[in-house]
């Protein structure tokens, strides 16, 4: 898109400095806006009225979509692990693991106190250890559960023409 972001201007200069610089193509354009001038305005005009127009009502047809996708009751799932606050959410099944451990422990009883020592008061050398090991870190793989709804686009003329023919 750059690339012909570029392009464009490259030629748009151009033009304009041959414009500004060529007496032929001047009287050309000042001919041709003084003869044509009010129907290239009606054109332009009308031609982005249509667009907008057009825009409008994909707008409207993707917003009323949307809304039947959202209405539509889903059908449970037997992959879905654990319970969420907010329903229809799927939750990958470590996150639901851990939720269901923290609630489970936040149910049994409280944490304890807890109790600070004074460290004592002259410095303890620790003994040396064996040198830091380096691992090589796994990155598990991604679990997606559960279908996502994906929108269908489709010609209304088309439905229409295979709803004359049943």
């Amino acid at each position: 898109m750059i690339l012909q972001m570029l392009v464009i201007l490259l030629l748009s200069s151009w033009i304009v400095e041959e414009y500004l610089n060529n007496i032929y193509l001047q009287a050309y354009v000042n001919d041709v806006l003084q003869a044509d001038g009010s129907l290239i305005a009606v054109l332009t005009i009308i031609s982005g009225l249509g667009v907008a127009l057009g825009l409008f009502k994909v707008l409207k047809s993707t917003h009323r979509q949307i809304g039947a996708l959202v209405t539509q009751p889903q059908a449970p799932t037997s992959s879905r692990v654990g319970s969420s606050s907010m329903p229809g959410l799927d939750l990958h099944p470590m996150v639901a693991a851990l939720k269901a451990d923290m609630a489970h422990q936040a149910s049994m009883e409280p944490l304890p106190p807890v109790e600070f020592k004074q460290a004592p008061s002259s410095p303890v050398q620790a003994p040396p250890g064996p040198p830091p090991t380096r691992t090589l870190a796994v990155v598990p793989t991604t679990i997606v559960t559960g279908t996502m709804p994906v929108l269908k686009r489709t010609n209304p003329e088309q439905d229409k023409s295979e709803n004359s023919h049943q």
